[in-house]
């Protein structure tokens, strides 16, 4: 077990992952495609005030949100995979930001 000053440091790598692992894609891929995908069309609708671009993220989230609940098994609560999903749809979203403001310079 980690010991707990080291488990409140969260910039410290716990599980010694690389960080170019990608864990969801390893759990499960085609919800990884999906996140991307959100993300994309999230990082389009915040970009350009995109409001189909919005709800095609909504719409794919949604349905990564239901490829993880499958995956878990149908007592898991729903809530519980809609918030990480859209957390990872977040997440990918920034990353792409960074990503294009990091391009443009």
């Amino acid at each position: 077990m980690n010991d707990i000053r080291t488990m409140r440091n969260i910039n410290h790598n716990l599980f010694d992952v690389p960080a170019s692992a990608d864990a969801l894609e390893e759990y499960d891929s085609d919800v990884a495609k999906l996140v991307r995908k959100a993300a994309a069309h999230l990082f389009k609708a915040r970009r350009d005030s995109d409001g189909a671009a919005l709800n095609q993220a909504y719409n794919l989230a949604l349905l990564a949100a239901s490829g993880l609940m499958g995956g878990a098994g149908s007592s898991v609560y729903v809530r519980t995979h809609l918030m990480i999903t859209a957390r990872l749809v977040e997440l990918e979203a920034a990353l792409l930001a960074v990503e294009a403001k990091t391009v443009s310079e």
